[in-house]
């Protein structure tokens, strides 16, 4: 059987694998643009308000949920 990696795509829930910036591993965002291996994930507070947007390559991230 095959195994089938699923591509992280825009508005897609992730966690970060490792720092990045001020943010911690396991940081949790969603993606507002793909760039093809590099993805624009936004992070924001329990309200829904945007704290900042970091560019983060997609092997540095983990999918939790899929968008639709």
């Amino acid at each position: 059987m095959t195994t089938v990696k699923q591509a992280i795509a825009e508005h897609d829930f992730v966690e970060l694998r490792d720092g990045v910036g001020r943010w911690p591993a396991g940081a949790k965002g969603t993606v507002v643009s793909d760039y093809g291996d590099a993805k624009l994930v936004e992070l924001a507070d329990k309200r829904g308000v945007a704290l900042d947007f970091i560019q983060v390559p997609e092997s540095g991230l983990k999918l939790i949920s899929r968008y639709g």
